[in-house]
């Protein structure tokens, strides 16, 4: 595992989140470094904290506050599908609500966070949005038009672990969304893989310079 971290120096905004961002592939080890974090003493959120209440509150008191980004957000995610022949109707209605939800719990989340003083490390947060926003493979100016999209981010650990150390979690765990269909999870991956690589490179265009750091050397 190699962990890159983005200051966010270069992000004018005086709000600036006190949000550490994990953002990685999925089975990178984000989940996994985070609990380690929080166990540490670090203040982590981790998504299962959040009720489906809370999350439909404060989802729809964001998009009060900015209708017309969250309406683009959501146009866009409702408009960029993986199509497969063999998908039936009732995976397309879990995946319809699968990424859905994601996006209310990241808005949600960013309504909780805003205003802390004191940092705090969590996952599945705005970065990370982006893979279930976009599913299809894009480029450099569709991804872009999102992360515009979303709320300026704070720091940002990029989690990047290798091909081989990821597939082998995935056997000992499962594909992202495979209790839907398998081979549309296995499509969603390769899609995430491509996709990966150029939102990296904007985020260190946007909000560099890098850093290379290793676990032990993380805040803890």
């Amino acid at each position: 595992m190699r962990i890159l971290l983005l200051k966010n120096l270069r992000e004018k905004n005086n709000n600036k989140l006190r949000t550490i961002e994990l953002f990685g592939l999925s089975r990178s080890g984000k989940t996994t470094l985070l609990r380690d974090l929080i166990k540490k003493g670090n203040k982590g959120f981790l998504t299962d904290e959040i009720s489906l209440q809370k999350k439909l509150f404060l989802s729809l008191k964001y998009s009060l506050i900015h209708p017309l980004k969250t309406a683009c957000l959501f146009y866009k995610l409702n408009t960029n599908w993986i199509v497969l022949p063999f998908l039936k109707v009732r995976d397309y209605f879990l995946v319809w609500k699968m990424r859905n939800s994601y996006l209310a719990s990241v808005l949600a989340k960013y309504q909780i966070v805003k205003n802390l003083k004191e940092k705090i490390y969590l996952d599945e947060f705005l970065v990370q949005s982006v893979f279930m926003i976009i599913q299809k493979k894009s480029n450099k100016e569709g991804i872009r038009t999102i992360l515009n999209m979303l709320p300026p981010s704070g720091k940002i650990l990029i989690i990047d672990s290798n091909k081989r150390e990821r597939y082998r979690r995935i056997k000992d765990t499962r594909f992202p969304a495979q209790q839907i269909n398998k081979d549309y999870s296995i499509e969603w991956m390769k899609n995430s893989e491509y996709n990966y690589k150029i939102i990296k490179k904007i985020l260190i265009q946007k909000y560099g310079p890098m850093e290379k750091i290793w676990k032990k050397k993380i805040a803890l």
